[in-house]
């Protein structure tokens, strides 16, 4: 069996003793010789001082401290520049005295159309100074503008439809015609109600139709096509200003007859333009 070597300890406190005065020392010593004569006896002198507690060797104690491990997680807050700025760049809500009269598509422009519609007003309506004032309309009311504000995006896409319905409707005279018959008189053209085409289409119309459906289905070059492209233009435009005159003096008869002759012109016009050698003209009125 292995025998355990002295530790420090045990040999510094043998050295405190050889080092005592003179008559403990004698004293010790013959205690000592007396009491370690055999080396089974020195084992275990040294066995009984080395349980000696060596601070440097004692070992390390959980003092149960709980340390948090626990985080702040940073959140960066928006400076004061930034808010100022993403307010500054949501528009509010349209302002009222901005927004357009909608009791008519008239009055959404006042600057092209200060007469508003016939009688007061004029049918014809020059096409070049209704488009400037529908897209400075449409700048000022875009939808876009208004993101910040449900309300005031809500507003503001509802009149831009509007705007584009009315700009469409005005610019074309036969569109523009069907309109003032709806909605100022309460008639409308496109119905199939027999009532309210009684007497509209005379026969004469009818027949002029067919001769004019006839000759483009009989054309053979693109001149005969051109020539009769150039007489059906004049129709279109002796129908468009028959409305005018018809409107202005409040003659609704005339208003709904040239209305459908204007129809039948316009889709005369659509199978010249698509016409080609050999193909069939099919009008659909």
């Amino acid at each position: 069996m292995a025998v355990n070597a002295p530790t420090r300890q045990a040999l510094r406190h043998l050295r405190r003793l050889c080092q005592s005065s003179d008559h403990i020392a004698a004293t010790s010593s013959s205690n000592i010789g007396s009491t370690i004569r055999t080396k089974s006896q020195l084992r275990g002198f040294i066995a009984t001082t080395s349980h000696v507690d060596n601070p440097r060797r004692r070992p390390c104690q959980n003092t149960n401290r709980t340390y948090s491990t626990s985080h702040r997680t940073f959140q960066p807050q928006p400076s004061s520049s930034t808010t100022t700025t993403s307010t500054t760049d949501q528009a509010p809500d349209p302002p009222s005295q901005s927004l357009p009269d909608i009791t008519n598509f008239y009055t959404l422009f006042p600057k092209t159309l200060p007469s508003g519609p016939p009688p007061s007003g004029s049918f014809a309506i020059p096409l070049p100074a209704l488009k400037r004032e529908f897209l400075q309309l449409q700048s000022l009311h875009h939808p876009d503008k208004y993101t910040a504000s449900p309300g005031g995006h809500s507003k503001s896409l509802a009149l831009s439809s509007l705007l584009n319905s009315a700009y469409k409707t005005l610019s074309d005279p036969l569109l523009r015609a069907r309109y003032l018959l709806e909605h100022t008189y309460n008639i409308d053209i496109t119905s199939e109600d027999n009532s309210i085409h009684r007497g509209v289409t005379d026969q004469a119309t009818l027949m002029e139709v067919m001769e004019a459906q006839e000759q483009i289905e009989e054309a053979q070059t693109q001149e005969q096509i051109d020539a009769l492209k150039h007489e059906n233009r004049t129709r279109i435009q002796d129908a468009e200003g028959n409305l005018g005159r018809a409107f202005e003096t409040e003659d609704i008869h005339t208003a709904k007859t040239e209305c459908v002759r204007l129809n039948y012109w316009r889709t005369l016009q659509q199978g010249l333009d698509d016409w080609e050698p050999g193909k069939e003209v099919r009008l659909i009125h």
